[in-house]
C-alpha cells in the first residue's frame, strides 16, 4: 500500500501535479496533512510519564502510515525545509515512541520504503538539500532509510511540466512502484 502525506498549500499546485503524475495508474491514498489538526508535542521523555491518548488528528494518520508499505512526503520547499503541516506531523513521532500502545513504532517504520518529493522554485537542486538531509536523518533515527527522493523545479503553476529531470525520476519511481 503506497501512501502520500502532502503538504502543499496547493492541492492543484506543482508538487501536487509531479507526484500525481509519480504515481499515475498506482493504487495510492492520498492525505492532504494541511486538512488535520496536530496539537503542539507534548515532550515527555524525561518525565514520569507515557503519552496515552491523542486530542488531535495524529492517530488517525500515524495508524494509515504504519499500515503503509511505501510512503511518500510530497512538499513545497518553504524556507528550506517541507511544510510546517508535515513536519507537524513528523514531530509528533516522538509522542508515538512514548506511548505503549506503540511499543514496535520504530521497527515498524524501520521496514517502510520511504521517498521524498520536492518541489521549488528558486534553485531547488541546491537550496532543497537542507530538506533532504532533515529527511534522511528522521527517517534513520527510526532505523530506516530514506529511499529516494525527486526535487522539481516550478515557479508558476503548471511549470513542473517543463522540468524533463523531475518527470523522467518520477517515471522511473512510477516503474519500480508498479511492480
Amino acid at each position: 500500500m503506497i501512501t502520500v502525506l502532502f503538504g502543499g498549500s496547493r492541492p492543484e499546485g506543482n508538487t501536487a501535479e509531479l507526484t500525481r503524475y509519480t504515481l499515475d495508474g498506482l493504487d495510492y491514498t492520498w492525505v492532504d496533512v494541511t486538512q488535520y489538526q496536530f496539537n503542539p508535542v507534548r515532550d515527555v521523555r524525561h518525565e514520569d510519564y507515557y503519552i496515552e491518548s491523542y486530542e488531535d488528528d495524529y492517530k488517525q494518520l500515524i495508524d494509515l502510515v504504519l499500515e503503509s508499505d511505501t510512503v511518500i512526503f510530497a512538499s513545497p520547499v518553504y524556507w528550506y525545509s517541507i511544510s510546517a503541516s508535515l513536519k507537524a506531523f513528523i514531530d509528533h513521532w516522538s509522542e508515538t515512541m512514548e506511548d505503549k500502545d506503540y511499543h514496535d513504532f520504530k521497527s515498524k517504520m524501520a521496514i517502510k520504503d520511504f521517498r521524498l518529493i520536492l518541489v521549488g522554485g528558486d534553485c531547488p537542486k541546491v537550496k532543497a538539500k537542507p530538506c533532504i538531509t532533515q529527511m534522511k536523518y528522521s527517517v534513520e533515527f527510526l532505523g530506516g532509510e530514506l529511499k529516494g527522493y525527486i526535487i522539481g523545479t516550478a515557479e508558476k503553476p503548471g511549470d513542473i511540466k517543463k522540468d524533463i529531470y523531475a518527470l523522467d525520476r518520477a517515471r522511473e519511481w512510477n516503474e519500480e512502484l508498479g511492480k
